[in-house]
């Protein structure tokens, strides 16, 4: 056997076994994984199934658009179908169930792309995910600030004050996402980049990106954001936990936003998300066990689904060759 075909045994049985082990890990850890199960066959007899089903609908929407986010940027430099921009962002997915705020996902994507231009895919899958980070402040400080005063009494002298603090700053990071041309050279003359000349070289590729395509990309960031965010919403209504629409955005906004400060790999943050959505969705519903399984369905729907897929899509890499390497 080659030592590149050794590699690349390795690597697909690495992407294949970890992810699986790491979520029977995560469910066989779960004491209520019972009572979540007899809740969801439970309302799948007696709720309006249309919402579940819609939520699934919706998962296909929401990578296609993460596809059109990030593949336009990439064509600019080779060819790449939807198929295969799909396969990438699925992949993506596998890899960003075992790393912290899903960093995984750019070593996923880079695989489909030839080894000269991963640099180039990489730089877009930043600005991507820098665009929906920005989506995700807005909202979850937006939606954050109106939870608080309807459900947790804050005062609109308290509401202000957080909102004057959090404009400055959510401002700057507008600022510097649509002037990236004039952040870059600042960053670059950081004392802890300033002996990394290759980084620093490849993080001029971001200067290719006009506002324009920041625009482009944002816009896609908002509809992804929307997507998900109405997921929630129709899982919520078929656990029968009543928010009404605008409080019920407004919560899932803020448990996005809460989520996204805790540095966990996506597939061990379950137990965080479960609580945040207790401490959420208690205001409105004293069933914890709904709460909890309708926390759960989405994890399975936006994470652990694309992901299975995504690590079908992995099998058939080339590791080696993808990476630039020839056989010895």
């Amino acid at each position: 056997m080659t030592k590149k075909r050794f590699i690349n045994i390795l690597f697909k049985a690495t992407v294949i076994l970890l992810p699986a082990l790491i979520l029977y890990r995560e469910i066989n850890s779960r004491n209520d994984l019972p009572e979540i199960a007899a809740v969801f066959w439970y309302q799948l007899d007696n709720a309006n199934p249309w919402y579940l089903w819609a939520a699934f609908i919706l998962a296909p929407l929401n990578w296609l658009a993460e596809v059109q986010k990030w593949r336009p940027f990439v064509q600019r430099h080779e060819a790449i179908s939807m198929g295969k921009a799909l396969q990438a962002v699925l992949a993506g997915y596998s890899f960003a169930l075992f790393t912290p705020n899903r960093i995984g996902e750019y070593g996923g994507r880079i695989l489909f792309v030839s080894p000269g231009h991963q640099w180039k895919a990489f730089a877009a899958n930043v600005v991507g995910s820098i665009g929906q980070y920005l989506v995700l402040l807005t909202g979850g400080i937006t939606g954050g600030i109106w939870f608080a005063g309807q459900k947790m009494d804050w005062s609109a002298a308290q509401q202000t004050r957080v909102l004057c603090a959090s404009l400055p700053a959510l401002s700057v990071a507008y600022y510097c996402y649509f002037n990236i041309g004039l952040i870059i050279p600042v960053i670059a003359k950081l004392p802890v980049l300033k002996k990394a000349r290759g980084l620093v070289s490849k993080l001029r590729l971001l200067l290719n990106f006009s506002r324009r395509d920041l625009l482009y990309v944002w816009y896609w960031s908002a509809l992804r954001y929307a997507i998900y965010s109405s997921q929630y919403f129709l899982l919520l209504q078929f656990f029968d936990i009543k928010t009404g629409v605008l409080m019920g955005f407004s919560g899932i906004a803020t448990i996005f936003l809460l989520q996204t400060v805790v540095p966990l790999p996506a597939i061990a943050g379950l137990l965080v998300r479960g609580g945040l959505a207790i401490f959420v969705w208690t205001c409105f519903s004293a069933n914890e066990v709904g709460i909890l399984a309708a926390t759960f369905v989405l994890w399975i729907i936006n994470l652990i689904l694309p992901a299975l897929i995504g690590t079908f899509s992995l099998s058939h890499v080339n590791i080696t060759t993808t990476l630039g390497y020839e056989d010895e």
